[in-house]
């Protein structure tokens, strides 16, 4: 496993732009309070997204391979793409959960059109946030109407992207 790949190299590089700004912008006050800001979202995140990652790889071990494959595998059509979007919608949490579970269903043989259904329906069908935010906040009849009219689409965007990865 690489540790110092292209990703770490843009974010440091993208680090080194910002601590030049801010040291512009405010002299090493300014640096010293940012950096501190980051460095307390870490230590309020970085357990967090650590155990998330301890999650990914435990699911990808416990998920059974061939279910995976068979159930949400490239030549599961249209049933697979359906028992995605349901599996997104149930799935409680933000993305500290469902990263890890999406990590899983690939490496498991899961088609990444049936991971990007199950993204999409957790971006726009979860029933917790429905339940917990939505209908509290915004009134059931338009949470419930939003909800209804987002219902197709994980599984449209699922479709698409088949189309597009075979291309």
């Amino acid at each position: 496993m690489k540790v110092f790949d292209g990703n770490f190299w843009i974010v440091f590089g993208l680090l080194i732009i910002l601590c030049g700004l801010a040291i512009g912008r405010g002299g090493t006050p300014l640096l010293s309070e940012a950096l501190g800001s980051g460095a307390r979202l870490f230590l309020r995140f970085g357990a967090v997204i650590f155990l998330s990652f301890l999650v990914a790889g435990l699911a990808e071990s416990l998920m059974p391979r061939e279910w995976v494959a068979s159930a949400l595998g490239e030549d599961s059509g249209w049933k697979g793409l359906l028992l995605a979007s349901a599996a997104g919608a149930i799935t409680p949490a933000g993305p500290f959960v469902s990263m890890p579970l999406a990590v899983g269903m690939l490496r498991s043989g899961a088609a990444p059109a049936a991971v990007i259904t199950f993204l999409s329906a957790w971006s726009l069908l979860a029933i917790h946030r429905l339940i917990a935010w939505e209908i509290p906040i915004l009134g059931a009849s338009f949470a419930l109407t939003r909800w209804a009219l987002c219902l197709v689409l994980p599984v449209l965007v699922g479709a698409l992207a088949r189309v597009l990865f075979r291309t």
